[in-house]
C-alpha cells in the first residue's frame, strides 16, 4: 500500500509556529521586579532602622575582674557612634581587646537586633609586687599586668568567690581556705581581726592581701617598672617559691609571713613573731634558686627547736654548716 502526499515530491509542508509568551513573560519580570523592591527595601530597613544600631548599653562584658571597663569600652571605639550591627565585626573587637594587658584572650558574639557581648579571659594573678610607692597585679609569667588598687583589689576578692563556686567549694570549705590564704602574707591586714562574714564588709586592699601573697621590693632600680612590664625571670622564680612558703609548712607558730627584698640583704622572710630569716641574694653562678628547697630545710629544722628564742637566721648555705643565727638577749 502506497500514500501520497499531496504537493511536490519530496517537499516537506512547513509546521505552523506556537504562539508568542509575551503575557507569561511580561508576568515573571514584574515578579522579579517586585522580588528586587522588595529586597533593596529590606536590605535599607536593615541598615538604617535604628534597632538595629548597637549602643554602649547594648554591649555586655562577661569574666571583667582586672580591667577597667572604662578601658574595655574605649577600645571599641565605634560602638559610641551607634553602628549598625551588620557593621559591627567580632574578630575587630577581639584584636582591640587583645592589646589590654589584663587580658589574656577575648571572644566577642554579634547579634541580632543589636547585642554585643564580649567575654574576656583575663590573667590570674599569683602574688602582688609593690615597690612601696605602687603595687601591682602579677601573673605566672612575671607581667605586671594590672595596678593592684581599691577596684582590683576588691575584683581579685570577688573572682577568688566565684572560682570556689564553680569548682563546688562549699561554704565551709570555702571558709577553711580564705583563712589558710589569709596566713601567707599581708602588710596592712590585722591577725586580730576575725573576717567578717560578707565580703562587702572587708577592706578590698585588705582582702586582697589575704588572698595574694605580697613581696616588697625595695631595691634601687634605674628604671621603675610599670603596667605591661616583666619582672626577671631569676626573680620570678625566687619570689614564687618563698612565696609558697607558710607558717604551717614551715612548721612555725607565726600567723603570717612576710617577704621583702632589698639591695643590701637580698630576700628576707620576717615572721609576726619576730624573727627574720635572710636567705640573701641570688644569681645564676653563685647561688642559683634551686638552693632554696635546702635553705627552707634548714629553717624549718632550726624553727622546730628554737623558734620561741630566734631573732635572725641567715641561710648561707655551705658543706658543714646552713647559716648563722642569733637569739634574742
Amino acid at each position: 500500500m502506497t500514500y501520497d502526499r499531496p504537493g511536490r515530491a519530496g517537499a516537506v509542508a512547513p509546521r505552523s509556529a506556537p504562539p508568542p509568551r509575551r503575557r507569561h513573560t511580561t508576568f515573571a519580570r514584574l515578579v522579579g521586579a517586585i522580588g528586587l523592591i522588595l529586597l533593596t527595601s529590606l536590605l535599607f530597613w536593615l541598615l538604617t532602622d535604628d534597632a538595629f544600631r548597637v549602643s554602649e548599653e547594648s554591649v555586655r562584658f562577661r569574666g571583667l575582674a582586672h580591667a577597667d571597663e572604662a578601658a574595655v569600652r574605649a577600645k571599641l571605639s565605634d560602638i559610641d557612634r551607634g553602628p549598625n550591627v551588620f557593621r559591627v565585626r567580632a574578630s575587630d573587637i577581639v584584636s582591640e581587646l587583645s592589646t589590654l594587658t589584663e587580658v589574656d584572650a577575648a571572644h566577642a558574639t554579634v547579634a541580632l537586633p543589636a547585642s554585643v557581648t564580649v567575654e574576656l579571659d583575663e590573667r590570674d594573678p599569683v602574688f602582688i609586687w609593690s615597690n612601696g610607692a605602687l603595687s601591682w597585679l602579677v601573673d605566672e609569667e612575671g607581667m605586671l599586668f594590672a595596678p593592684a588598687d581599691e577596684s582590683t583589689a576588691e575584683a581579685a576578692v570577688v573572682a577568688r568567690a566565684a572560682a570556689a563556686g564553680e569548682a563546688g567549694v562549699g561554704d565551709d570549705e570555702a571558709a577553711d581556705a580564705d583563712t589558710e590564704a589569709a596566713d601567707v602574707d599581708s602588710a596592712d591586714a590585722d591577725p586580730a581581726d576575725d573576717a567578717p562574714a560578707a565580703a562587702s564588709e572587708i577592706d578590698p586592699i585588705v582582702a586582697a592581701r589575704a588572698i595574694l601573697p605580697t613581696v616588697e621590693d625595695a631595691r634601687v632600680v634605674s628604671n621603675a617598672p610599670t603596667v605591661g612590664t616583666y619582672l626577671r625571670a631569676s626573680d620570678l622564680a625566687v619570689m614564687r617559691q618563698l612565696l609558697a612558703l607558710t607558717p604551717e609548712l614551715l612548721g612555725s607558730q607565726s600567723q603570717q609571713l612576710r617577704l621583702r627584698v632589698d639591695t643590701a640583704d637580698g630576700f628576707v622572710l620576717e615572721s609576726d613573731r619576730g624573727w627574720r630569716a635572710y636567705f640573701g641574694h641570688y644569681t645564676p653562678t653563685l647561688q642559683p634558686a634551686d638552693v632554696i628547697p635546702a635553705q627552707v630545710q634548714c629553717l624549718q629544722w632550726l624553727l622546730a627547736s628554737e623558734e620561741r628564742q630566734l631573732e635572725q637566721v641567715r641561710l648561707a648555705l655551705s658543706d658543714v654548716a646552713c647559716g648563722t643565727f642569733t637569739k634574742f638577749k
